[in-house]
């Protein structure tokens, strides 16, 4: 009795008492199965109504539609989309901001004491900079521009310790004195 068919490749499975004898009987049996065409399973279609504003639209009156939706993408409509550089990740805008504020006052007690010691640069782009890195450093951002910051505070109000030289300006005759003297000891030596 011929097995339902499975989608498997023909044969018997194992264990199974009407095996054919030969090749040619295994092949006669085989062909008189009728051979059952595969089922075709469409896909789903997704449920819901999935229309927009185009749909209903002739291609010109759709290319017109979508030409004036690309007229109104101005640099100004993206202005506020995102986050400003500088924000850290777990802080919104106005938190970034209150945080901000708060490490003012902190920042500006530190200015008049470098500005009572005499630290601060005359340039005021410079006193600026300094300003802004200061607060930076106040605030909670990451440690990698905190410590930039923090580098460039120190290039600002520190002076990096100069190197010793002994320039010693020695004239023509000191030179040619020199030379005699080392003429001297070689012919002293021959």
């Amino acid at each position: 009795m011929p097995t339902k068919r499975t989608g498997n490749p023909r044969g018997r499975p194992p264990g199974v008492k009407n095996k054919p004898k030969t090749v040619v009987l295994f092949a006669l049996e085989a062909l008189k199965e009728p051979r059952v065409a595969p089922v075709v399973v469409k896909p789903k279609r997704r449920q819901g109504n999935y229309r927009n504003q185009y749909t209903d639209m002739s291609p010109e009156e759709r290319s017109a539609a979508q030409k004036a939706n690309a007229a109104k993408r101005t640099p100004e409509s993206f202005k506020n989309c995102g986050r400003k550089p500088g924000v850290p990740y777990h802080l919104t805008a106005k938190q970034h901001a209150i945080v901000l504020q708060e490490a003012r006052p902190e920042v500006k007690i530190i200015m008049s004491k470098m500005k009572k010691q005499g630290i601060l640069p005359e340039d005021t782009r410079a006193v600026q900079a300094l300003e802004t890195a200061l607060t930076v450093m106040k605030s909670q951002t990451a440690d990698a521009n905190k410590i930039a910051a923090a580098r460039l505070i120190l290039d600002f109000t520190k002076s990096k310790p100069v190197a010793i030289k002994e320039v010693t300006v020695r004239t023509a005759e000191d030179i040619l004195d020199e030379l005699l003297d080392d003429d001297d000891e070689a012919t002293d030596n021959e």
